[in-house]
């Protein structure tokens, strides 16, 4: 029986954002109070497809799947299945297993599949230059998706770390303007999200 594909998961990841991608190009003719509406929802949407990927990369990795570059992944536990390799990543070598594994920080991926997944293994070694981009797009999501104090305080950071101060910016606007960038950094979440795809499944 073949193994799960990380080529397939790639595909997939990258065809879901060329879509995304098309509806930003539509979203540019519409009213303008629309227009941060679509973008909050394909931020959402974004991060959900990069998450899904690192997980399911994750997964095919356990499992002895060969990278796109043809190299076949060695995990320190080989996993029978997707299955096997989510409830392996659970319960492996922890003093009481975890309910939920979390794959939207590098950290939490990292702890997630540390007893499978050796260091060293590419997908982790290439995960990790990625800590702070995939930090950053996260609390700007869960700002979006939950507008709670602690989401806020989070997004607030954001603001600072990327303009020096603190700008009251809707995520919406922040988004879209290029007051003070050249590309809109909804763009450039998007370039950044294909680059980490490309890196963590290439090998």
């Amino acid at each position: 029986m073949p193994r799960p594909s990380i080529k397939a998961t790639y595909d997939k990841a990258i065809n879901d954002i060329a879509i995304l991608e098309r509806y930003l190009q539509k979203n540019n003719n519409l009213p303008p109070n629309m227009q941060g509406f679509v973008a909050e929802i394909i931020m959402l949407r974004l991060f959900s497809i990069l998450e899904s990927c690192i997980k399911d990369t994750a997964t095919r990795v356990a499992c002895g799947s060969m990278y796109r570059n043809g190299c076949t992944s060695t995990p320190t536990i080989l996993c029978r299945s997707l299955n096997d390799a989510l409830n392996k990543f659970k319960s492996t070598n922890r003093n009481r297993p975890i309910q939920y594994l979390k794959f939207t920080t590098v950290h939490n991926a990292n702890d997630s599949v540390k007893n499978i997944i050796p260091a060293a293994e590419p997908f982790r070694h290439n995960l990790n230059n990625f800590g702070v981009q995939i930090d950053e797009m996260r609390k700007v999501r869960n700002h979006i998706a939950h507008h709670y104090k602690s989401t806020f305080s989070e997004y607030k950071n954001v603001i600072i770390s990327r303009f020096g101060a603190y700008i009251k910016i809707k995520p919406s606007v922040f988004l879209l303007s290029t007051k003070r960038q050249q590309r809109p950094i909804l763009n450039e979440y998007i370039i950044t999200t294909k680059i980490i795809i490309n890196d963590i499944t290439k090998g």
